[in-house]
């Protein structure tokens, strides 16, 4: 249960402008910045959720390899810049590998927020 929840606080904030990668440069902190608002989201089907979830946890690992990774090479800018480009690269293609888009990605993080049946029904998943 706890690991379900730690996947899904990553998910929620990493969300995919991913300032919160560039943000550890001048912070040290990984918090996103704010979104946009977005129009609610129609009905979400099994699978796209399924494919939402999959995205969750691919980005969520590759999310905590890079946070070290940049840690690491804090007192080195140019090393943390090119780490950062690594880290949205690779988690841009770990969301388009399960057939979503940015936005779809991130108006499902946030619908996942705001929606308390649907974060359930996503917790849900990720314990299969």
């Amino acid at each position: 249960m706890e690991l379900a929840r730690t996947v899904i606080r990553f998910a929620l904030t990493a969300t995919i402008g991913l300032a919160s990668v560039s943000a550890y440069a001048h912070s040290r902190a990984m918090t996103p910045p704010p979104a946009a608002p977005t129009a609610a989201m129609p009905q979400i089907n099994h699978a796209t959720l399924r494919h939402f979830v999959v995205a969750i946890q691919h980005v969520s690992q590759i999310r905590a390899a890079y946070i070290k990774k940049l840690q690491a090479m804090k007192a080195h800018p140019v090393a943390i810049r090119s780490i950062q480009a690594k880290a949205q690269a690779s988690m841009i293609s770990a969301i388009k590998t399960q057939n979503l888009t940015l936005p779809q990605y991130n108006n499902l993080v946030h619908e996942v927020d705001a929606n308390p049946a649907l974060r359930a029904r996503v917790l849900h998943m990720l314990h299969r």
